[in-house]
């Protein structure tokens, strides 16, 4: 089974948890590596900067929702709560993706392309009358949401290093269990592009605050400050809101997950995160596997999980929405209960900040 051992083992060099030479030996390998890509991805801003590559710019706003790290930040449940702020405000909104490993084959009837991926799939789920438009051209995907849904805002998703597509406001997640990427670009660290870029944020939102000490979560403000100046910073968490299970759509109150004995799998982008709020609800976690971020699960892992779910006394199996749409028609791979932990982006510090900022767009 394709546990992401080296994922791990890659997480612990960058951290520098590993002081043995091998460890030292990658790191060092690593690091012109990043250099090189560095000097890329600051040529292509420079030619963004200077004109020499053009963006465009939509006759309606464009709001962009992205990051400056690799993996997880809790990006996808933010660009659902300001696609619902939007529609509230009686808006007609649209979502652009790039369609990031899109594998998937939809249901006949999509709106959209036939293949797509799970992040796809949750906004189906989660906001169905919001268009959710894939395509690696955002700009011509843009037009499409104005001239086929009317759309009135846009919603550019994972959109921080989109320059093409100019915006009118970039909000940027921080994920508070990793903020910098440990300081340096992808491959030596997890960083997409130099600190000092976040300079073009208008906003920042930390995510999983719940999951840090407050001391951290001051210290990464100050640093955000220094790199970025006076942007406004709001403060979130992902809030778990109930469980559902695979064979009943009727949720269940999280309270039942105290001492479950729990079995738990994932493919997300930060599985630390899915982790962490599993045991502060009060299960026992005796079995914990995390696959590669988009991961399709194929019928043999399945089986396997559940083989392995059983053998350590487990009485609940627990994934996140992201892995239940892509096994939601599997029942017969399961002999336990498995349960989807829905969660939802609750504001917690500056509310008031982050609808200021919405209102500069919506007037």
């Amino acid at each position: 089974m394709p546990i992401t051992t080296f994922r791990e083992y890659y997480l612990k060099i960058l951290k520098e948890e590993h002081s043995d030479l091998c460890s030292k030996a990658i790191l060092k390998a690593l690091y012109p590596l990043s250099k090189i890509y560095g000097f890329v991805v600051k040529t292509r801003i420079f030619f963004y900067k200077r004109g020499l590559l053009k963006s465009v710019r939509l006759p309606i706003p464009v709001i962009s929702v992205g990051n400056i790290t690799l993996g997880g930040t809790g990006k996808t449940p933010v660009v659902e709560y300001i696609a619902h702020y939007l529609q509230k405000k009686g808006k007609r909104v649209a979502i652009l993706s790039r369609g990031y490993a899109a594998t998937i084959q939809q249901e006949r009837g999509s709106l959209d392309n036939t293949i797509c991926n799970d992040e796809h799939l949750v906004f189906q789920e989660n906001i169905p009358d919001i268009p959710h438009l894939l395509n690696k051209d955002r700009v011509q995907s843009g037009l499409r949401a104005i001239s086929q849904f009317q759309a009135q805002y846009v919603l550019l998703d994972d959109g921080f290093q989109h320059l093409r597509l100019e915006r009118d406001m970039n909000i940027v997640t921080i994920d508070t269990l990793n903020p910098f990427g440990f300081g340096h670009i992808i491959p030596r660290g997890m960083l997409r592009e130099p600190l000092e870029e976040l300079r073009r944020a208008n906003l920042f939102i930390l995510t999983h605050t719940d999951q840090c000490s407050h001391d951290k979560i001051q210290f990464i403000i100050d640093q955000l400050h220094t790199i970025a100046g006076r942007v406004p910073v709001v403060e979130t968490v992902h809030r778990p809101i109930g469980l559902e299970a695979l064979q009943c759509p009727e949720m269940i109150d999280i309270a039942v997950l105290q001492g479950k004995r729990v079995f738990a799998f994932c493919a997300i982008g930060n599985p630390e995160s899915f982790r962490k709020s599993i045991e502060s609800l009060g299960g026992k976690l005796l079995n914990f596997h995390a696959f590669p971020d988009h991961h399709v699960y194929t019928a043999s892992e399945l089986g396997t999980l559940n083989a392995a779910a059983k053998r350590i006394g487990a009485e609940v199996i627990i994934v996140t929405q992201k892995d239940h749409v892509k096994i939601k028609n599997t029942f017969e791979s399961w002999s336990l209960p498995l349960w989807t932990l829905k969660i939802e982006v609750h504001v917690t510090k500056g509310y008031e900040i982050f609808e200021n900022k919405m209102n500069t767009i919506l007037n």
